[in-house]
């Protein structure tokens, strides 16, 4: 998976959290290493067992860690003269035993966890190794007299020469001859051997050794003679006792490494077992769902949140933080790969639509690790090679070249790497650069996505990509909610329906003055004022189907529920009817005088025989026999609530199953109704494209027709300023507005119809439009080369309409320039095209 994507993911924050739901050093390290898997059956395997985990945790609590710990380095110095310590085999025996533990604890769980049953088969039994340390070494890590006999022995007779020592050195003290010449009456140590402090001047009155002096040279520390002997033999003693600990600690060694290969893969075990039950705690602590995984299929996420921002909730709370600093992370619905393969997010700054990538992205990988994620059941993801990712520097007000370019090698690396089984997530794409360039760009990236067939999100402020999605398939817009009484985002995400930045709005807010507001808005409206026609034309059935889609997604999780509900009753029935049908074979077993219970009398009777013919049971109750049916005699079980609780479950299932059908009809009915409204404004949006076309190729002098009578006129005059034509006809010269030429069904159609056929005069003789420039000629090239060199902003004079219009860009597979005059904008072939000279 593409570093740089999970970098900006912050992906190993989630790494951090996970590592604080681990229970020893081995999951912690394995913890701090996880990343996102390709291979589907691996992720699903992963998620699986951290739904089992979530499931054994809610029924049996934890795996117990306790005394588990990473015991690596200890192995390395367990063997034969590998120096290892009591400790350290003290350390190894709580491991070992720890795993038993865990071993014993997946024995014990239910069937249905079985992935979990299976990674515990795994653990080796290590008892032996365990009761031969622990019959070495005690809890402190020293080896006991209990070892062996010879390292009992050797200690008694150390005690007992101890013991010799200490009382000869201290009846020195009690002679009065020796009492005189020390310099106190104590007795010291000096390397484990017993010394009286003699004054020097008086060394000669007591034979011994002389072991040290004092700094002044005062005092002399003298080993007596009648010791020395006793303190030598304690010393070969106290090495005969180091001798024979090292052996048995070797033996231990020994006997441990043989077992090393084991050990180190038990440990692996446990560390997989430690991480798996801190994904299963990590999920439960924040109630995390597992997705299910598709390998090309529906990105689809209901209620999801950025798991980050819930971790930032959770750490404010926990700190004790006020609860007016505790925001609620705001939970949306987000899809992408169903009606749609590319969707285009706009809206407000800081809106959230940076965060809505965000969370895509690391929910993904989180998914592909073997995490649950923060949405609701019924969400799913396909399972991607890469999640591609380019976002802005931290929300940047101020975008400098080099940061446009860094961020065009990111796209261009993104482009290299995608296919159709790729997540690309792309913020403020086309920004940081001349607006029009920056949309021209964008459109081409957008036209590469669209080609190559991966899943993308796209965020810009860029109107020309919001109308994108309004006029290509597979491609959808969806906005950041944003309330304009409040001038805050409400960071709810809106599919099918383009955003806008509210900088208007926010400016009128803060005092702009009401000219300047004014003017905007009818720049804007004149500018955009037939997409956001169109856009309104959809809206209405746009939210209709996809509250509909949300409300099919919600019965049908309701449905499920009864289901799941119904399968738990019915399995409880089960076990009521195995319990019934031992009570009916322990019948057989009965004996007279055995007490029975006989619920109408509330009191226990004595047996005294059994009609199986009769179904009865003669039952003596305080001295009078009656007969019993034998299912009286049944305890209750619960089965009759059951099987009533059983029955309202399906009458409520059918009744779901029922409404889940109906909302899924009616969802499927209303995005039926919505294609066709989308249908109808692409539509319109394209007989309005194919009109300002041929409006923008028109010249003085062509005839066209007009949607008024007498249908048809020859163009005199052509004001796009003022959005008017004059054209001569068979009535006279005419003034029109630029929407009656070429009258189209679009959204600039007129609704008066023009003249029919057989009442159209045709053109005078000398009504010719204006000649055109060859081509191939010397002048018409020096033009041409004068007229690409014009940078876009700059003038250039059309010919046909004698304006001059504002240069946007060239296009040149279709030998043409995109130029604007006036609100318009329109295609004008590059040989009608002059640049402006300076006039004399």
């Amino acid at each position: 998976m593409d570093q740089f994507t999970l970098d900006k993911l912050e992906f190993d924050q989630v790494r951090h959290i996970l590592r604080r739901y681990c229970r020893c050093r081995l999951g912690e390290a394995l913890a701090g290493r996880i990343g996102p898997s390709r291979r589907p059956e691996t992720v699903r395997r992963w998620l699986d067992e951290t739904t089992q985990m979530v499931e054994a945790i809610r029924d049996t609590g934890p795996p117990p860690f306790g005394g588990v710990t990473d015991i690596r380095e200890q192995l390395d110095r367990a063997h034969a003269g590998g120096g290892a310590t009591g400790e350290d085999f003290v350390i190894i025996a709580a491991t070992l035993d720890g795993g038993a533990a865990v071993r014993a604890w997946t024995e014990g769980l239910l069937e249905s966890c079985g992935l979990l049953r299976e990674m515990g088969s795994h653990l080796s039994d290590f008892r032996a190794e365990v009761e031969a340390i622990r019959s070495v070494v005690d809890r402190s890590g020293e080896v006991m007299d209990s070892a062996s006999e010879t390292l009992a022995r050797t200690r008694q007779t150390i005690e007992n020469t101890r013991r010799k020592i200490h009382e000869t050195i201290y009846g020195y003290l009690r002679r009065p001859e020796v009492s005189r010449i020390l310099q106190n009456p104590v007795v010291t140590l000096h390397e484990d051997r017993f010394v009286l402090p003699v004054k020097a001047e008086r060394r000669h009155e007591l034979p011994g050794v002389v072991h040290r002096a004092s700094h002044t040279g005062a005092t002399l520390f003298v080993e007596p003679s009648e010791s020395v002997e006793m303190n030598n033999q304690l010393a070969e003693l106290a090495y005969e006792e180091r001798r024979e600990v090292a052996r048995l600690l070797s033996e231990l060694g020994i006997r441990v490494h043989a077992r090393q290969q084991e050990i180190l893969a038990s440990l692996r075990i446990l560390a997989q077992i430690d991480l798996v039950a801190a994904k299963a705690q990590y999920a439960c602590e924040f109630d995390f769902t597992a997705p299910e995984i598709t390998e090309r299929g529906t990105l689809s996420l209901h209620r999801v949140r950025h798991p980050l921002l819930i971790e930032q909730v959770y750490q404010l709370q926990t700190g004790g933080a006020p609860a007016e600093r505790i925001a609620e992370v705001v939970p949306i619905d987000v899809r992408c790969g169903s009606d749609f393969d590319v969707l285009i997010l706009t809206g407000s700054n800081t809106g959230g639509k940076t965060v809505t990538l965000k969370t895509v992205g690391l929910v993904a990988v989180m998914a592909q690790s073997g995490l649950h994620i923060p949405a609701h059941r019924g969400s799913s993801l396909p399972l991607f090679r890469d999640v591609l990712l380019d976002v802005g520097d931290e929300q940047s007000l101020q975008q400098s070249l080099s940061t446009f370019g860094a961020h065009i090698r990111r796209v261009r690396n993104i482009l290299r790497k995608a296919d159709r089984y790729s997540l690309v997530l792309l913020d403020e794409l086309g920004s940081g650069t001349d607006p029009d360039e920056g949309a021209a760009i964008g459109q081409a990236v957008l036209d590469e996505l669209r080609r190559v067939g991966c899943l993308a999100m796209i965020t810009t402020h860029l109107s020309v990509l919001k109308a994108y999605a309004i006029n290509h398939d597979r491609v959808d817009n969806a906005s950041v909610e944003f309330d304009t009484q409040t001038l805050r985002p409400t960071y709810h995400l809106r599919i099918g329906e383009p955003g806008e930045s509210h900088a208007i709005t926010v400016a009128a807010a803060i005092g702009m003055p009401r000219r300047v507001i004014a003017t905007a808005r009818k720049l804007t409206e004149s500018a955009g004022g037939a997409f956001r026609r169109a856009i309104r034309a959809t809206r209405a059935t746009r939210r209709a189907s996809e509250q509909a889609r949300s409300e099919a997604h919600l019965a049908q999780l309701a449905a499920e529920d009864a289901q799941e509900q119904h399968a738990e009753k019915l399995g409880e029935l089960h076990r009521l009817q195995g319990r019934f049908e031992s009570w009916l074979a322990s019948l057989a077993e009965l004996k007279p005088g055995d007490e029975v219970p006989v619920p109408n009398f509330s009191k226990p009777g004595r047996l005294v025989r059994v009609q199986f013919n009769k179904q009865i049971a003669v039952v003596d109750v305080d001295n009078v026999q009656i007969e019993v049916p034998l299912a009286e005699l049944m305890p209750d079980l619960g089965q009759s609530g059951v099987r009533a609780e059983m029955a309202t479950l399906r009458e409520q299932i059918l009744a779901q199953a029922r409404q889940a059908e109906g909302v899924r009809h009616e969802a499927e009915r209303l995005q039926k109704q919505y294609q066709l409204s989308l249908s109808h404004q692409r539509s319109r949006q394209h007989q309005f494209d194919q009109w300002l076309s041929r409006l923008g190729q028109t010249k003085v002098g062509d005839v066209v027709p007009i949607a008024r009578p007498p249908g048809e006129g020859r163009v005199k005059e052509l004001d796009f300023l003022s959005a008017q034509a004059k054209v001569e006809t068979a009535k006279g010269e005419l003034t029109v507005r630029l929407q009656e030429l070429f009258p189209q069904t679009g959204p600039f159609a007129v609704k008066a119809k023009p003249a029919p056929a057989s009442r159209r005069k045709p053109p005078a003789k000398d009504a010719r439009p204006m000649p055109r420039r060859s081509a191939d000629s010397k002048a018409a090239r020096s033009n041409r080369q004068a007229v690409l060199k014009t940078p876009p902003g700059e003038k250039l004079y059309v010919v046909p309409f004698h304006k001059r219009a504002t240069l946007i860009r060239f296009d040149h597979d279709k030998d043409q320039a995109v130029v604007q005059a006036g609100a318009f904008e329109m295609q004008i072939p590059i040989a009608d095209l002059e640049p402006i000279r300076d006039m004399k």
